[in-house]
C-alpha cells in the first residue's frame, strides 16, 4: 500500500495539502475518483477513492481548498480518502510530509 487512509463519513469535504495545480481529475480502476496536485519541484500529492472531483486539470488551488468528496470509489472497502505524496513521480510515505491534528 503506497499511501496512507484517512476514514470519514460519504461527502466529506477533501482539501489541498498544498497549493498547486491540478494535473489529474479522472476515474481509474483502482484509485476511483481521483485527483492529483502538482506542487512543484517535482512534489505532487493524489486523493483517491472519492464520491465527486470539484477540480478539474488545469485548475489552481491553495492550500485548504476543497478539491473532491469523501467516497469509496474504485478499488475501496469503504469510505475513505487514499493520501499520496510522490516526489519526482516516487511514492513517498506520506507520513513523513504531515502531521496529525
Amino acid at each position: 500500500h503506497l499511501g496512507i487512509d484517512i476514514p470519514g463519513a460519504y461527502g466529506s469535504n477533501i482539501y489541498a495539502s498544498n497549493g498547486g495545480t491540478v494535473v489529474v481529475a479522472t476515474y481509474h480502476y483502482s484509485y476511483g475518483n481521483n485527483i492529483v496536485i502538482d506542487h512543484g519541484g517535482g512534489y505532487s500529492t493524489l486523493y483517491g477513492h472519492n464520491s465527486k472531483l470539484l477540480g478539474k486539470a488545469g485548475d489552481k488551488v491553495k492550500q485548504g481548498d476543497v478539491i473532491a468528496k469523501m467516497g469509496s470509489t474504485g478499488n475501496s472497502s469503504g469510505n475513505h480518502c487514499h493520501f499520496e505524496v510522490r516526489i519526482n513521480g516516487k511514492t513517498q510515505n506520506p507520513l513523513n510530509y504531515v502531521r496529525q491534528p
